[in-house]
């Protein structure tokens, strides 16, 4: 099995405000929050300019402020600052990516609209993705990347221009007809990649000490499906939805996690926010991002959320679409991970790019408490229509609960998976694929029928028919108070599903 990426999710510091730049206009760039997100974070290093990475010149005036420029020297990785840090996301399927700084939050763009040696000039300034955003990337044989990028003129390739004078030494510009040196960059990873991170975790208290809490997984469906009340809302009114479920204040402070499912990086502050109020401590949104491999590359870029707004009112950024763990703030340690993910292929005559799904995990130390959520394929034709690979998510799903956690945590997991129970009265297919996770662990509403113990009450109402997608797992030897599944999805389509667990 591939080797597992392992990321640091963490909190999206901020919402997104919309910056309006007219193409062309040499006007100060307003920086927008930085999201810090759970999406690979890649550093450019040009091989024309003698392996200097490449840099966004915030502090620079004029045309040039937020340029990229190929000039930073760096002995190692941690020399880095978040103006050589970059974020990949896509906004249709990894045909192409974008880059997102990590310096001003800016989505990079390409400056069609000047002239001269400023001529199609990369900069930092974009507040959401558009053609001017979109970079194609082409792997060498070498290894190294080619960026190519549609300007006025066509598609043409991002130069480094190490022979320009003074400040403009080393700009980079979509100028290049072919690929020579000028034309060729590292990308850099900086995330750690491990095959297990067991020892990373902060050891549990110990002993363990006894714990009545509660736990709510619900896919909001607040972006992929346009059918959905939630499409484009933002976060303060998920918030809303999500504190509301979670009964009066009293119940409310009983819960130690939160799962969601299908929601926009945007969204995790203001859900914190809410959650907040409704309960009068500390919460903590952590993000993950689903995400496409980039095409004629080995990278992947996180999926970009549909905007929010309209056309009348103007269009806002969401960032990135993708899972939400909700934990206390006196969490320390979390993390995500890839899940083995259908891989594009040609279905018929079309080309069909696949979504690379996520786990999200994090840790509650003092109570020796883990909680990981996760979303996996859709079982659809053009994404895991046999299960194969949601059999393959389900397996590292429980490699990740229980091969890579620190002794003494009791852990918590489900979310959106997309898969009936073994048990089933449902002539779905396949209806395997949680069979494992029952056999290890006891979901809080198996039970129910001693005819089909390993089902539930349904939690994804259909055009003529529900079924159970939705799970919430704990340790076997730990008892399920109360597991309540209300027939009512709101403005979603799904029903939440609620436990109270007692360890």
């Amino acid at each position: 099995m591939r080797q597992i990426a392992r990321r640091v999710a963490v909190l999206c510091s901020a919402l997104f405000a919309v910056v309006a730049v007219t193409p062309g206009q040499a006007q100060a760039v307003e920086a927008r929050p930085v999201p810090v997100t759970a999406a690979d974070k890649y550093a450019l290093k040009s091989v024309g300019a003698d392996g200097l990475y490449v840099s966004v010149e915030v502090d620079a005036a004029g045309d040039r402020q937020a340029m990229l420029r190929a000039r930073k020297a760096a002995a190692t990785l941690d020399e880095l600052t978040p103006q050589e840090k970059f974020t990949l996301h896509t906004d249709d399927k990894g045909w192409t990516t974008t880059l997102r700084s990590e310096a001003n939050g800016n989505y990079v763009t390409t400056e069609r609209n000047f002239s001269s040696t400023h001529k199609n000039l990369l900069r930092a300034r974009g507040a959401t993705v558009g053609e001017w955003e979109k970079i194609q990337l082409e792997e060498q044989t070498d290894g190294t990347y080619a960026l190519k990028a549609w300007t006025n003129d066509g598609y043409k390739y991002v130069t480094a221009e190490v022979l320009d004078p003074g400040t403009d030494d080393g700009l980079l510009r979509a100028r290049g007809d072919s690929v020579g040196s000028w034309q060729r960059f590292h990308l850099v990873p900086l995330g750690e990649e491990n095959a297990s991170d067991a020892g990373s975790r902060p050891a549990p208290a110990s002993p363990a000490p006894a714990a009545d809490f509660r736990v709510m997984t619900w896919n909001l469906c607040a972006n992929s499906n346009s059918t959905c009340v939630n499409h484009r809302v933002e976060g303060a009114a998920l918030g809303d939805q999500i504190t509301a479920r979670l009964g009066t204040a009293t119940e409310a402070k009983q819960y130690r996690a939160v799962f969601l499912q299908e929601i926009c990086e945007s969204h995790a502050k203001a859900i914190e926010t809410k959650l907040e109020a409704k309960t009068g401590t500390g919460w903590d949104v952590r993000f993950a991002p689903i995400k496409y491999t980039v095409d004629k590359s080995k990278v992947k870029a996180a999926k970009t959320c549909d905007l929010a707004g309209s056309k009348e009112t103007g269009w806002s950024d969401r960032g990135s679409y993708g899972i939400g763990l909700a934990v206390p703030d006196s969490n320390v340690w979390y993390t995500s991970y890839d899940l083995p993910s259908p891989e594009n292929k040609t279905i018929g005559t079309s080309w069909v790019r696949m979504e690379q799904r996520t786990a999200i995990c994090a840790v509650l130390p003092a109570q020796a408490l883990q909680f990981c959520s996760a979303h996996f394929s859709a079982g659809l034709p053009e994404d895991d229509e046999d299960g194969k690979k949601r059999e393959e998510q389900a397996a590292k799903l429980q490699e990740i609960v229980h091969s890579y956690t620190r002794p003494g945590y009791r852990t918590v997991y489900g979310g959106d998976l997309n898969s009936i129970p073994p048990d089933s009265a449902s002539p779905d297919t396949p209806n395997d694929l949680m069979t494992s996770a029952y056999a290890a662990d006891k979901e809080c509403d198996e039970g129910l029928s001693s005819t089909r113990p390993r089902d539930g009450r349904s939690t994804k109402p259909l055009g003529n028919r529900s079924i159970k997608i939705d799970y919430l797992f704990g340790p076997s030897d730990g008892t399920v108070v109360s597991c309540d599944v209300t027939a009512d999805a709101g403005l979603s389509d799904h029903y939440p599903v609620k436990a109270q667990f007692r360890f």
